[in-house]
């Protein structure tokens, strides 16, 4: 599936990547919320990643770019720190070094280590 981040959102997982392409498991799962949950979330910038289609341009709740009508086309969500993530799809299953030597995991990974830095 086609992942599309938002820009310029607190997410550190985020930070710095483009569409990403993203395996999804099932059709079960999905992003349901309250109205005013939503837009709660839209106006925090907290919503991190959206399905879309592999040109990058929204799906628009269809299937098969939103396999499982997830609200908003809303894939994941993060705290106001950025620091908290949740992703539906499943990374885990694009994380072996065998499938994305320089994908959006080493990004994300990259953008942790950076943050968690100490200052001083």
């Amino acid at each position: 599936m086609t992942l599309a981040p938002k820009p310029n959102g607190p997410c550190v997982f985020a930070k710095g990547l483009d569409a990403v392409d993203d395996p999804v498991r099932h059709g079960e799962g999905k992003f349901v919320a309250e109205q005013a949950v939503i837009d709660r979330l839209m106006a925090g910038n907290q919503v991190v990643f959206k399905y879309a289609r592999p040109d990058d341009t929204p799906a628009h709740g269809v299937f098969p770019e939103n396999p499982n009508g997830a609200m908003a086309d809303i894939v994941g969500i993060c705290d106001a720190t950025g620091r908290i993530f949740r992703l539906m799809p499943h990374p885990e299953a694009s994380t072996h070094v065998t499938n994305y030597l320089t994908g959006p995991g080493t990004k994300s990974r990259q953008n942790v280590r950076e943050t968690s830095q100490v200052k001083g």
